[in-house]
């Protein structure tokens, strides 16, 4: 039985591991050939931006995991629309070479469609 699954990417890029973890768990699903959609909400919209140094915060860049995507063979991600609102984030801000950005007005819709959420 092919299960669909999403994972909601909530948490800043920066502060905790959560972050991390749920990038590099997507990853290690998808490498598993494992069809694994992603929906960026909440502080999470701000893991899709392209922070120049967190270095200088002792934190190495989530970009490289982005980046690592559509290698993956994840071609698209949704992003909320109002987090993106809250946020003042043009959705053109949040681009990521190889792969399309869905800005979504319901996520909640969205979320209901999949049998399996991971959350981080």
């Amino acid at each position: 039985m092919n299960q669909s699954t999403i994972a909601l990417l909530r948490t800043p890029p920066y502060g905790s591991t959560i972050a991390r973890e749920g990038l590099e768990a997507v990853l290690a699903s998808a490498a598993m050939e494992q069809e694994i959609d992603l929906l960026f909400l909440g502080d999470g919209i701000f893991q899709l931006l392209d922070h120049q140094s967190p270095m200088e915060i002792g934190q190495k860049s989530l970009r490289r995991n982005l980046l690592a995507l559509p290698v993956f063979g994840i071609e698209q991600i949704f992003v909320c629309h109002k987090s993106l609102r809250d946020r003042t984030i043009a959705p053109d801000q949040v681009q990521i070479p190889g792969v399309e950005v869905k800005a979504i007005r319901q996520p909640g819709a969205l979320i209901a469609a999949y049998q399996c959420v991971l959350s981080f």
